[in-house]
């Protein structure tokens, strides 16, 4: 019998992408838990700031995203890209 192992893991690395509306500042990127900062033109919703980078474990994401709603950030999105 073959055991499906989860994609996703609640306690290894991985590597996100959150899409927040409006455009932010690169100089959020330690505030953000380093994350990689990308501002692109949307047709939908003006401006997104893209959030890319590798995070620890979901416990460090759900930090960077209850970060982001502590400060009025509107989070458009929240992908999982990889392991490690």
């Amino acid at each position: 019998m073959v055991k499906n192992r989860p994609v996703a893991s609640l306690f290894e690395p991985a590597l996100y992408r959150i899409c927040i509306a409006g455009y932010h500042d690169s100089n959020w990127s330690d505030y953000c838990g380093g994350m990689t900062i990308e501002q692109r033109s949307d047709p939908k919703f003006n401006a997104i700031t893209i959030l890319t980078g590798r995070l620890v474990d979901q416990s460090t994401l759900i930090g960077v995203i209850n970060s982001l709603h502590d400060i009025g950030c509107p989070i458009v999105s929240v992908e999982y890209l990889a392991a490690g």
